[in-house]
């Protein structure tokens, strides 16, 4: 029996998937469409690669210490710290969005600096949430088949 290749190229997650952020606690849209990078797009993949590297300079200063006989001192880290860095990570994720999001008179254009800031508020975690549960969903990544 001759083997047969297996197509998985409609499983691949695709490098980018836009999703629109939905009013707190419904299923209404806002009309605020985000671009979200899947696993394998250059952004998440730098993002994935800096984190790596800092784990590893981590794990060397904690080698390091140890051969040396000294006791290794763990980073203080606030709150504050963890937080950001969560934003961060959601940020590195977002490819852009559109329309520019508005608050009272202040209007909000897509740019890393900005999305930390914004999703940074405590007012917006209804939608940091809605990006980060999507991000770590690998269906919002994946084509849907076709309906027979």
């Amino acid at each position: 029996m001759k083997d047969e290749a297996i197509d998985l190229g409609g499983i691949i997650p695709q490098d980018e998937t836009i999703k629109e952020i939905l009013k707190p606690g419904g299923t209404e849209g806002t009309g605020w469409m985000i671009t979200l990078a899947g696993p394998a797009h250059p952004k998440a993949v730098a993002w994935t690669n800096e984190i790596s590297k800092r784990n590893l300079r981590r794990q060397q200063r904690i080698e390091a210490a140890q051969v040396n006989g000294r006791k290794f001192v763990a980073e203080d880290r606030e709150v504050d710290d963890v937080r950001r860095e969560n934003v961060e990570w959601a940020v590195s994720r977002i490819v852009g969005w559109s329309p520019a999001v508005k608050i009272g008179a202040e209007t909000y254009p897509f740019s890393d600096a900005v999305a930390i800031e914004l999703l940074s508020r405590p007012s917006m975690g209804w939608a940091f949430a809605q990006i980060v549960e999507w991000i770590g969903d690998e269906r919002s990544f994946t084509k849907a088949s076709a309906k027979a």
